[in-house]
């Protein structure tokens, strides 16, 4: 290659990378072999490059040239990327279309390097969540894609949420729903995994809130339909062969449990009511998961068949521990977290333990297990360290706060004997005694000492005591909750005494110095709020509303043998009195009386 034809292909690079078209047409014009071919090193063509830029305007002049072949179109470079492939992963339409223009089939043509793994361009704009790229290219692809391609396709759909196209897809194809990928897994086996219950996580304005959450919702909804989609054709199957798409490969049903995805496994079992048996290697059923993982809707989804639960809990596993066993050992950390510090952390194990154990059997609080530990026991074994965490996160805190409320009490006690405006000569009253704006000073300026009184009390008292383990339940939880109750209303107040000063100094003739004080004076409060509101909230919620962990009754769960059922629900009255029967994994039968309030449905 010589060195002039190495400055033009360098310059035809730099015009496809900046979308110069002027200098590439100019070249083109003099050089028409040109076209298609490589240009760098990686073997990347013009068109290569600008699709990898997004330079539609560009992609669209070289597409329509007249030696520009079909071929070129769907030429790959050293990693065995077409120009396509990149247009796809950029999320244009637009380039998608200029870059097919004149070659559509090369829709067909994947990604392919030493017999690697194949992708479409689709299946690469899917793994990246471009919806509308999708959407477009399942239009031109959807009559001429294999099995392969589909469910590869299908998989990446639901990995990235795109469960609208995945249910057109799935509707097109109905065989993928119990087609395997290449890792062998379903498309079950991925949905088993992803969280198909709403919330609210956007911490943005109220409307913005409320149109993500609309959103959310919408594709949770979409998402329960391709569960129950494809269940609706895998149920078609022999039991034998649900088993094994169920198992393999590993089993879809715990992999579901420990992510704590209730709403797939109540569209599971409804129709399958035997999969609530399954249980892993240590003999640990989802109602096992559930405790071990603090999964408190997976908890309350078993627990509310308090015929089945009771049943479950009286398993054991090798080293003797029972369920309650399990409660006692320490959370998972990602299941710690979710509350803010160890403290609290320590309180909410805390909670978890007596709400299980407030709902299983009495006698498997005193049973022991090979090292002779009660699930009691286990507990403060388990829970030493985080114990003595809490403590010292639960000192440093309230040492912390103190010396704040500390500061408080000693400036407001120094304006209570510096009045503004001061005193007159002959009686020694304040001059400005009659005034609203003095007694404002005066009251917020008393309420402002006594709060901060308060608060520097109950955070000594935390911080000069060692804890018992159930202290961290009711006790600190309390005393933290007054301590920061009372700072914040001793900052409130000491920003309106303030703010009242400022007034009563500037109000006349310099208004305005006041007004912007008085401004200035909310900015404190406003930051403590905002920056130790969520936390507050955590701690009242978890002091006060201990419930929450468990909420009995709540769910809805109904357990169907075949196509008729038995429908389980709070609230309703007994209308008969009856039995219901399934047949375990182990092949026996088992018949379980109706024990709450429900109604038929045959």
């Amino acid at each position: 290659m010589t060195a002039e034809t190495i400055t033009r292909r360098l310059k035809l690079y730099r015009a496809a990378l900046n979308g110069d078209w002027a200098v590439a047409k100019e070249i083109y014009d003099k050089y028409e072999d040109e076209i298609g071919v490589e240009i760098t090193s990686h073997g990347n063509t013009a068109l290569h490059v600008a699709a990898q830029a997004n330079r539609t305007d560009f992609v669209k002049e070289l597409v329509k040239m007249k030696k520009m072949k079909a071929e070129d179109l769907a030429k790959r470079n050293q990693i065995g990327c077409t120009a396509l492939f990149y247009a796809a992963a950029s999320g244009s339409v637009e380039l998608v279309k200029a870059t097919m223009e004149g070659n559509k089939d090369i829709t067909m043509v994947p990604q392919e390097q030493d017999g690697e793994d194949r992708m479409l361009p689709i299946v690469r704009a899917a793994s990246l969540g471009h919806t509308e790229v999708v959407e477009f290219l399942y239009r031109e692809t959807k009559n001429s894609s294999e099995d392969d391609d589909c469910i590869e396709l299908l998989v990446q759909l639901i990995e990235t949420g795109l469960y609208a196209v995945a249910l057109d897809l799935l509707r097109d194809h109905r065989y993928l729903a119990t087609k395997r990928a290449k890792n062998k897994e379903t498309a079950l086996h991925v949905l088993a995994r992803k969280n198909l219950t709403s919330s609210n996580q956007n911490p943005r304005g109220t409307s913005q809130r409320y149109f993500n959450l609309g959103a959310k919702d919408r594709k949770n909804k979409e998402a329960v339909k391709l569960v129950e989609s494809l269940w609706e054709e895998v149920i078609l199957l022999s039991e034998r062969d649900i088993l094994k798409l169920i198992e393999q490969p590993r089993d879809l049903i715990l992999d579901a449990a420990n992510h704590g995805n209730v709403q797939f496994l109540s569209i599971l079992i409804r129709e399958y009511p035997d999969l609530i048996w399954k249980d892993d290697e240590n003999g640990y059923t989802i109602l096992h998961i559930a405790v071990s993982n603090r999964l408190e809707e997976l908890f309350e989804f078993i627990h509310d068949i308090r015929s089945i639960a009771d049943l479950m809990v009286e398993s054991y596993d090798g080293e003797g521990n029972n369920i309650l066993h399990l409660a006692g050992k320490l959370a998972p950390q990602h299941r710690l977290n979710v509350v803010a510090g160890s403290a609290l952390q320590m309180q909410r194990e805390l909670l978890w333990f007596e709400a299980v154990e407030n709902v299983v059997p009495k006698k498997l609080a005193e049973a022991k297990n090979k090292d002779e530990l009660t699930p009691r026991a286990l507990f403060s074994e388990k829970h030493k360290e985080l114990k003595r965490e809490g403590e010292t996160w639960m000192k440093d805190t309230a040492s912390s706060c103190m010396i704040v409320a500390t500061l408080i009490a000693t400036i407001v006690f120094a304006a209570a004997i510096t009045v503004p405006g001061g005193n007159k000569e002959d009686t020694g009253l304040p001059f400005f005694r009659q005034k609203a704006s003095f007694k404002i000073f005066a009251i917020s300026n008393v309420i402002s000492l006594v709060a901060s009184s308060v608060s520097i009390v109950n955070f000594l008292s935390i911080v000069a005591p060692r804890y018992a383990e159930e202290d961290f339940l009711y006790l600190l939880p309390r005393k933290l909750l007054v301590g920061f109750a009372t700072l914040f209303v001793a900052i409130a107040a000491m920003m309106v005494v303030f703010s009242a000063t400022s007034y009563i100094v500037f109000k006349d003739g310099s208004l305005w110095i006041a007004i912007l004080a008085i401004v200035i004076s909310s900015m404190p409060v406003i930051l403590f709020v905002k920056q130790h509101f969520l936390f507050f909230k955590d701690v009242l919620r978890s002091t006060y509303a201990s419930d929450y962990l468990i909420r009995k009754g709540k769910t809805s769960l109904f357990i169907r043998k075949g196509k008729t059922g038995l429908f389980h629900k709070a609230g309703e009255t007994k209308t008969t009195k009856h039995q219901w029967k399934c047949k375990l994994f182990n092949g026996s039968n088992l018949t379980i009386p109706c024990t709450s309030s429900c109604s038929t449905n045959v």
